[in-house]
């Protein structure tokens, strides 16, 4: 019973390893633990954020004397300054919109090193298919001339020249398998669980598509990713700049409301006071009109004393023996305002102003020198597309079966005439091939400035791009 359950597990492991296809390797981008992170940035950065309702809230505590009989608590807050809130916004959403851009950047340049090596995978194995038929072309240059070695046309340079060739191309094929299993074993890192590589070569667009795809130039726009990276740095620079300048605007430093606490019991200790221990001290000193002070009067009326110092007695009135104050009169409001008579404020104006123009200076750069880098790779493929076309039309013209059969009745059925036209083609077909591989290169770096390769649900970016 245990046979039967696991030949399905067996059955599911072999169809789940199968070979690498262009759609595994592309999807493996998802699975990546730069993607992952970049993903998780720009989430987080994009959930709805906290409404800042003060700069800073803080509570107080004073202790009035080490008797420890009156305590004051403060809630004090210091609210946000003038045009800080706004400012808090626009930061906000510029470190959204960049941080989109910068995980669409992220994105774009995962598929650009799976579809690079993609690439270099299928045009070495054509690289390496030319190279076999030149090592064959070469062997059968060797053969024909070890038949001509007694005759009078033979010429042992020739011999030892192919001989080279043939040492050379034996080296060639050797880097061709050992470059083939470099570029299994890096998309082995990207996809761990293949049985061989079948990346078609028809996945990839043709010449003449993409010709026709750059014909008309690429427009850079601000849906490019790097462009909308630039925009969102300088944004987050502007309101920067905001915030600095509006802290400035603190005109409310604080506002607090407090309570003042009397212990009672703390308080007895003042009763055994004398009058004349306070008397001359603030409220219970003599006044500068008739030299009582209000207490000082009602202390001798009830008393009956003539003077504090005749009357010596336990001052039981300095210190009621309950706090009799009202709740109301226990709290108590802290305001403190900055004057800023003083202050025009133009120094903040300077500053705000200075910084647009530099963030704007380092946007308007970093758009033109996407402009100029964009323009010179659609040059760059579009002259090389030319040069391709040369080189294929020849290959063309000399495999072409009238061609070959006049240029043997010219050569005389001259053996080593046929195997050189023949060379000449697989040589001209291999710097086709090189001429591909480089255009392909310099495409995908178009498409990563472009931000083509950072569109989500596209199955193949090469052959919907720029459309």
């Amino acid at each position: 019973m245990k046979r039967f359950v696991a030949l399905p597990i067996m059955l599911s492991a072999v169809l789940y390893a199968g070979p690498l296809t262009w759609d595994r390797l592309v999807q493996s981008a998802q699975t990546d633990p730069r993607f992952e992170a970049a993903q998780k940035r720009s989430e987080a950065t994009s959930s709805p954020r906290n409404t800042k309702l003060w700069d800073k809230m803080e509570l107080r505590y004073q202790l009035d004397g080490f008797s420890f009989a009156k305590h004051d608590f403060e809630l004090r807050m210091s609210p946000k300054t003038f045009g800080e809130g706004s400012a808090d916004r626009e930061r906000y959403e510029a470190n959204k919109a960049y941080e989109r851009a910068r995980f669409g950047v992220e994105r774009s340049l995962l598929l650009y090193d799976r579809y690079e090596r993609g690439v270099r995978y299928v045009m070495r194995k054509k690289i390496n298919e030319i190279n076999k038929q030149l090592l064959q072309v070469n062997a059968d240059r060797i053969e024909v001339l070890h038949l001509k070695s007694g005759s009078a046309s033979f010429n042992p340079e020739d011999l030892m020249a192919a001989l080279e060739k043939g040492a050379t191309l034996k080296a060639d094929l050797l880097s061709d398998s050992t470059a083939l299993r470099d570029a299994e074993l890096k998309m082995k890192i990207w996809v761990p669980d293949f049985d061989g590589v079948d990346l078609d070569s028809s996945f990839l667009p043709t010449m003449d598509e993409l010709a026709q795809n750059l014909s008309n130039g690429v427009e850079v726009n601000e849906n490019f990713p790097l462009v909308a990276m630039a925009r969102g740095k300088r944004d987050a620079e502007v309101a920067q700049a905001k915030q600095d300048v509006s802290k400035g605007r603190d005109y409310i430093s604080h506002i607090g409301i407090g309570y003042s606490l009397q212990i009672e019991s703390r308080m007895e200790k003042y009763k055994t006071l004398y009058a004349d221990d306070v008397y001359g001290t603030g409220f219970y000193g003599p006044n500068k009109n008739d030299g009582d002070s209000t207490y000082i009067k009602e202390f001798k009326k009830k008393t009956g004393c003539t003077s504090v110092a005749g009357c010596n007695a336990s001052a039981d009135l300095l210190v009621p023996d309950k706090d009799n104050r009202k709740t109301a009169d226990k709290f108590f409001v802290n305001l403190a305002f900055r004057l800023p008579f003083f202050d025009s404020g133009k120094d903040g104006d300077l500053k705000l102003q200075v910084a647009k123009l530099d963030a704007e200076g380092d946007y308007l750069a970093d758009v033109r020198d996407i402009n100029q880098k964009v323009a010179r790779l659609t040059e760059e493929v579009l002259a090389m597309i030319g040069q391709w076309k040369v080189q294929k039309e020849y290959v063309q013209q000399v495999n072409a079966s009238g061609f070959m059969e006049q240029f043997a009745i010219n050569a005389g059925s001259d053996p080593l005439l046929l195997l050189r036209a023949k060379e000449s083609s697989l040589e001209s077909d291999m710097k086709a091939v090189k001429l591909e591989y480089d255009i392909f290169v310099r495409y995908l770096e178009l498409l990563n400035y472009a931000g083509i390769l950072a569109r989500e649900g596209s199955v193949n970016h090469l052959r919907e791009a720029l459309k």
